[in-house]
C-alpha cells in the first residue's frame, strides 16, 4: 500500500470560530493564534454530513511584521486612529477533499493586517494579494 502525501493525510479539522483570550490594543499577536484565525477565515471546514468537501487550510509560513498605526484609507473593519495595526505575511494552501480527488490551492501569500476589534478579540481586516494561488486538481486512488 503507497502512502499518503502529505496534504491527504487525515487530520482534525479546526473548530471555528476560535476562542480567544482578551487583549489590549497594542499586544503583540501570538502567531499561533494568528495561525488558526488564518485558517477559519480562508474557509476550513468539515463536510456536511454525509457529503464530502471537507475543506483544509494549511500554513507553510507566517510572519509577523512591524506594528502601525489604523489607517482610514488603507485599513478596514472598526478600528480608530489608535488602533495599532499588525501586518502579517502568510503563505498558505486551501485543500477541498472530494472523494474522487482534491481541488487544491497552493502557496498563495497574502499580507493580513491584524488588529484588536472592540470586544479585545484578534481581527483580520484588510488584505493584501502578494502572489496567487497554484490551482490543480490532484485525483485521489
Amino acid at each position: 500500500m503507497t502512502a499518503l502525501p502529505a496534504f491527504a493525510q487525515p487530520r482534525p479539522i479546526l473548530s471555528c470560530p476560535v476562542v480567544q483570550p482578551a487583549v489590549k490594543n497594542g499586544a503583540r499577536p501570538d502567531p499561533e493564534l494568528l495561525k488558526h484565525l488564518v485558517r477559519c477565515s480562508k474557509g476550513e471546514k468539515p463536510a456536511e454530513r454525509g457529503f464530502d468537501g471537507a475543506v483544509t487550510v494549511d500554513i507553510a509560513a507566517l510572519q509577523v511584521g512591524e506594528s502601525r498605526k489604523w489607517s482610514p484609507s488603507r485599513d478596514s473593519g472598526n478600528g480608530k486612529l489608535e488602533t495599532i495595526v499588525y501586518p502579517v505575511k502568510v503563505t498558505y494552501s486551501v485543500r477541498t477533499h472530494y472523494r474522487t480527488r482534491i481541488a487544491a490551492e497552493d502557496n498563495a501569500i497574502r499580507i493580513l493586517n491584524f488588529y484588536v476589534n472592540a470586544f479585545g478579540e484578534w481581527q483580520s481586516g484588510s488584505e493584501e494579494p502578494v502572489k496567487s494561488a497554484e490551482v490543480k486538481s490532484i485525483p485521489v486512488k
